[in-house]
């Protein structure tokens, strides 16, 4: 705000350059040393200093798991949650139950607080005993309440694990608050969650009939706001839905193939008369596309062809195990997605799997969700998508 060029809210960001390596559950823009974007108090030390907020490189991949990640709606007695490490699992039952788990970092990057838990096999920490990965899940605030985390303030956490007492490296940094008024009712943005069926975030959709979006689900929520804009052209378009996805088939102003639009949530829990209960209202925004007009209905389906080096087997299958096998894939790509759609256009699956050495081979566990009939298998890789048919047998 002082014309410094530290942006809205001042403050700061300090990360590494690059990306974490291909399998790694972590993305470019996550590989955060420090978080104060938008948070800066003026005249407060910073973290990143002497004693115990001093910051060490390398850093690992150690991270919480995805649903625990720059959550910022936390109360009192929830688990936070971290990603198992395969040593500190190995160790379950194996010597010292002591020395083996993970360390939670949890600090304020504008100073005043900082505090380290270390969770191992031996301790519950009030959670079930659940074997090699209890040991992943720290109770917020469940220590002495003279050293809570306090209420309100944006803090970060980091991640570290331990083997036979030696200390692994510092996981990147995510952003973390404790607001027991937010978590009445959360943000929310479009479904953004790995490998879940419904991913909406950041992906490309067809207009019309059995075409959706879904957003991360709110218990209680009863009214959802979905809003598509593009600033440059002024558009702006607000859907209310009873439910938490909306089909993308309204007749005024609807959306345009071939462009993207910037989405954001909100939610109500009293069927619209307010929107949550303080603060902002809507939750961060993500990328929709819509996909080319000839791309719709019964033309996806006419325009589907096997790609020779795409391969899919059991094929017909029973609803099973799937194996998809590409090769000749760009030796630069280091990861490639996986939809699978339904004849309508309507994506029913999606994924991300490393690419190692130019091809991609993995497996897909069908579970019995998709229904019998035909579907399209598309594997993006780079700036290449390979497409097959999929028959799923009764």
């Amino acid at each position: 705000s002082g014309g410094d060029g530290f942006g809205v809210g001042g403050g700061y960001q300090l990360r590494l350059t690059g990306n974490y390596p291909a399998g790694t559950p972590l993305a470019a823009n996550t590989i955060r040393i420090i978080d104060n974007l938008g948070n800066f108090t003026s005249g407060s030390l910073s973290a990143i200093g002497n004693g115990p907020n001093a910051f060490c490189l390398p850093m690992s991949s150690q991270a919480p798991i995805f649903t625990s990640r720059d959550k910022m709606d936390w109360v009192a007695g929830q688990y936070i949650v971290s990603e198992a490490d395969a040593e500190v699992s190995a160790q379950w039952q194996v010597g010292d139950q002591t020395d083996d788990g993970y360390e939670f970092w949890f600090f304020n990057p504008n100073g005043s607080y900082s505090l380290r838990r270390f969770r191992n096999h031996a301790t519950s920490d009030g959670f079930a005993n659940v074997g090699a990965t209890r040991a992943c899940h720290a109770r917020i605030n469940g220590w002495l309440a003279s050293n809570h985390i306090p209420t309100g303030v944006m803090m970060n956490v980091r991640i570290r694990a331990r083997v036979n007492g030696v200390n692994k490296a510092w996981g990147p940094a995510f952003r973390f608050t404790v607001d027991p008024v937010r978590a009445q009712c959360p943000l929310t943005k479009l479904m953004d969650i790995p490998g879940n069926q419904f991913l909406s975030c950041n992906q490309t959709r067809n207009w019309g009939n059995g075409n959706y979006v879904h957003a991360r689900p709110v218990t209680g929520a009863n009214r959802y706001q979905f809003r598509f804009r593009i600033a440059a052209e002024n558009f702006n378009r607000v859907i209310t839905s009873n439910n938490y996805f909306v089909q993308l088939n309204w007749a005024t102003d609807p959306l345009v193939a071939s462009k993207t639009y910037d989405v954001d949530v909100r939610v109500s829990r009293d069927g619209g008369a307010t929107w949550c209960v303080s603060g902002p209202t809507w939750g961060e925004s993500c990328k929709l596309t819509i996909g080319p007009a000839n791309q719709t209905g019964s033309n996806l389906a006419e325009a589907v062809h096997d790609e020779a080096g795409l391969k899919l087997w059991p094929n017909p299958n029973r609803n099973e195990q799937l194996w998809i096998e590409l090769t000749g894939v760009d030796p630069t790509v280091m990861a490639v997605t996986i939809d699978i759609h339904d004849l309508s256009g309507r994506r029913v699956m999606a994924t991300e799997v490393p690419a190692q050495s130019a091809q991609v081979r993995t497996m897909l566990l069908l579970n019995g969700d998709l229904a019998a009939g035909s579907y399209l298998v598309s594997v993006t890789a780079g700036e290449e998508r390979h497409t097959a048919r999929l028959v799923i047998a009764q």
